[in-house]
């Protein structure tokens, strides 16, 4: 993410620029969906902590790396509720999601082609999330829309408000995108991302629950941000007793 822009890189630097932009969100997407559920598959989906941080990680790497050229979404619900709040053009939505789900889905063909076709069986699915044991497709939707909702508040507070700190954009996206995992795992497996779990999905022929991992981040992700933008961003610390006497006098 961009601090303090309109994440509109694509319209300011004619076909060259749009290509390049395009080209970030794509090389992004896969930098994600290789590191996150490359470990899930390394792993055999046993180390919570390996996982959560994996994808904790290649966000932060991905949005101080790409997040000049491209924005960073690197995720179809951050393209989608930050064209809602009118922080993305709505003309290329559709171009970025679509190189996002390209990015994503070479990411599990790269992971088929590391780990061979053990690992698109069940199990691993090549690291598809889905409901955990005990868990609904309407619980995994709860979790998903919850979890990109408390995403995107922290996207749209750090790269979009000038009053937040620079280092805070990536650092605190990827740390929420960890966090975020560690509590949802259990019930949706954590995804916040459509096109991360679509691609495994895709890939190993498996759809679990699916719906849930569209419908849920796009929900969340635009409760989100539409909360921060509206309500959040108006607000400001209040002054201390006396202050503002002291201001006027």
């Amino acid at each position: 993410m961009t601090k303090g822009r309109r994440h509109d890189a694509p319209t300011r630097r004619g076909a060259s620029g749009s290509t390049g932009a395009l080209v970030g969100e794509l090389a992004g997407t896969y930098i994600l969906v290789l590191f996150g559920t490359g470990t899930v598959v390394a792993t055999k989906g046993e180390d919570l902590v390996a996982i959560a941080l994996a994808f904790g990680f290649a966000v932060m790497a991905v949005i101080y790396a790409m997040g000049h050229a491209s924005g960073a979404h690197i995720n179809p619900a951050v393209t989608i509720a930050l064209t809602v709040i009118g922080k993305f053009p709505v003309r290329w939505v559709a171009p970025y999601v679509a190189v996002q789900v390209v990015g994503a889905v070479l990411a599990s063909l790269t992971v088929l082609a590391l780990f061979g076709s053990s690992a698109a069986d069940a199990p691993l699915r090549l690291g598809l999330t889905a409901p955990g044991d005990g868990f609904s497709g309407f619980d995994a939707l709860l979790a998903e829309i919850i979890a990109t909702a408390i995403l995107l508040l922290v996207i749209v507070g750090t790269a979009t408000d000038d009053r937040a700190d620079a280092p805070a954009v990536g650092l605190g996206i990827g740390f929420t995108v960890a966090a975020a995992i560690f509590v949802t795992a259990p019930v949706s497996g954590g995804s916040f991302n459509p096109a991360r779990t679509l691609a495994p999905m895709l890939v190993s022929g498996e759809f679990p629950s699916w719906t849930a991992y569209v419908v849920g981040p796009i929900v969340g992700g635009v409760l989100g941000a539409v909360l921060y933008d509206r309500v959040i961003r108006t607000g400001s610390p209040p002054a201390p007793e006396g202050a503002l006497e002291e201001e006027t006098a």
